[in-house]
């Protein structure tokens, strides 16, 4: 007599997702395995913080409220509970998302207020000043630029100095780069001029891919009397673009 035994299901390896860092999760997730109804991503406290805030849905504000009732976990370890988070955990810092019950699909929320969710003033150089959401983490780079980013919007920006030449000399130079760049690599999608009475703004949007994803850029000059400010906005949701060009405009002299 032949005896059939039942295969038993391969658990799925999450141990090469990519390292964003630790997860905050409710106990009910991480110990009593109730699939998570929501999560929100704030600005990170340290490093090694994710930013990712996990919960089932049944936790009281008592419950939440003490600390002994979350833990920190690798995101491998809370993707074993439930896989269905793995695409969402690569969202960007600002990122709300919750759902009906573990069987639904999840949905994105746009009025659930993070603690750093607010504008603010950034001095760039004695002449610029940008006005940019608090939940941007700042970065100043090896080479001098700085970053500012949440994961899945970015920008870049580096200044110039051109002594010597009025803001209308630097403006058509880099209106002629645009106008005569090489489309092999990538076309132009999008060209841009808002420019106004005291600062020469133009600028031209392209698609770039790395290993992982395709995303969009805006590189964007804004240009004054011996000066440019160059600038990168990185995103992949089309949306964000109306953040980028709003961003780029808010960037100001005083």
């Amino acid at each position: 007599m032949r005896i059939f035994s039942r295969k038993k299901k391969k658990e799925e390896n999450f141990d090469d997702f990519p390292s964003i860092g630790g997860l905050m999760v409710s106990k009910m997730v991480s110990e009593e395995e109730k699939k998570p109804l929501f999560m929100y991503r704030e600005k990170r406290t340290r490093p090694e913080d994710s930013g990712w805030r996990i919960f089932s849905g049944y936790e009281s504000q008592d419950y939440t409220n003490t600390p002994n009732n979350v833990g920190i976990y690798n995101p491998s370890t809370i993707l074993k509970i439930d896989s269905s988070i793995k695409e969402l955990l690569l969202k960007g810092v600002g990122s709300v998302f919750e759902r009906e019950n573990d069987k639904s699909s999840w949905y994105e929320v746009d009025d659930y207020e993070l603690e750093d969710d607010y504008l603010t003033k950034h001095r760039l150089t004695e002449n610029w000043i940008l006005e940019i959401n608090n939940l941007f983490e700042r970065i100043k780079e090896e080479s001098g630029d700085l970053l500012y980013t949440t994961g899945d919007k970015s920008l870049r920006i580096a200044i110039w100095d051109e002594r010597g030449k009025n803001r209308q000399q630097i403006f058509e130079e880099h209106q002629q780069q645009i106008n005569n760049r090489d489309e092999s690599n990538a076309k132009t999608l999008d060209t841009f001029d808002f420019s106004d009475d005291f600062v020469k703004r133009i600028g031209y949007e392209i698609q770039e891919q790395d290993e992982n994803k395709k995303y969009n850029v805006i590189y964007a000059f804004s240009l004054i009397d011996e000066e440019i400010l160059q600038m990168a906005f990185y995103f992949d949701n089309e949306k964000d673009k109306s953040w980028a060009i709003e961003t780029w405009k808010k960037i100001k002299t005083e």
